[in-house]
């Protein structure tokens, strides 16, 4: 049995996830996962992309076969859509944390950080072909020990933090099975402990906070949850119109 055949078979057996296309090389798993006619969950992984898209249009930069770079094809009815970009880091997190061997955090909207560095992050392209299709796109810096100069001061991989390089597939798979069990609490509108966790490793309850919600608000950051945000003094802002959220430096 290849090591893709083992993989897409735990997949098949532990999540919704039924095929696997794995390649050496392509431009963007996003974009092979858009154009991909069979619309039944799958994966799609690249060992190096040409052209990785991150939020806001930014590349996504790979270190061909030592990082990790995925796209899950998942169609779903979510009773609140604007809750998957907050989940989604939290289930991140969940699979890289044990690899870490410590606790990891969540930078607002989407991305992991080990030691105060990016480690992961997290795209969702939603309403790809139907309106309850996602495009859920991962990159995780795995087993690179190098980054380009621009990026050495904010970014780690799991190698470089532990000493050690860890297995991508058994990653993949851990990434989806926390995927899978994050999708299936939101379809059933149970959100509280992927709220808690996203509450907790954020790390700004009680803070002073800017936020970016078209219109930028101050304040302390009172409450949050997957479908609004409020600050102490009562402003509340739906979650799904909030582009960032940051700890307000003090002037």
């Amino acid at each position: 049995m290849t090591d893709d055949t083992r993989i897409e078979t735990l997949l098949r057996e532990r999540t919704r996830f039924r095929r696997l296309v794995h390649l050496v090389s392509c431009p963007s798993t996003q974009d092979l996962a858009a154009a991909a006619p069979d619309p039944a969950p799958a994966v799609w992984w690249a060992d190096h992309q040409t052209r990785g898209r991150g939020r806001m249009q930014r590349e996504w930069h790979d270190e061909p076969g030592r990082d990790l770079a995925v796209t899950l094809r998942v169609t779903v009815a979510l009773p609140l859509p604007s809750a998957l970009p907050a989940a989604l880091p939290v289930a991140v997190l969940e699979a890289c944390e044990p690899l870490a061997g410590r606790p990891l955090r969540i930078k607002w909207p989407n991305d992991v950080f080990l030691d105060g560095r990016k480690l992961a992050g997290v795209l969702v392209d939603a309403g790809v072909g139907s309106r309850d299709t996602y495009l859920i796109g991962i990159g995780v810096n795995c087993n690179r020990v190098r980054f380009p100069p621009d990026l050495e001061a904010t970014a780690c991989s799991l190698a470089t933090a532990t000493g050690h390089e860890v297995d991508r597939g058994d990653l993949l798979v851990r990434l989806c099975e926390r995927v899978d069990a994050a999708l299936t609490e939101l379809e059933h509108g149970r959100c509280a402990a992927l709220e808690q966790t996203f509450r907790d490793r954020l790390g700004l309850m009680g803070q002073r906070v800017r936020v970016d919600a078209g219109t930028v608000h101050e304040g302390v950051l009172h409450r949050l949850d997957f479908a609004h945000l409020t600050l102490a003094d009562g402003t509340e802002l739906p979650l799904a119109i909030v582009r960032g959220i940051q700890r307000a430096v003090a002037t």
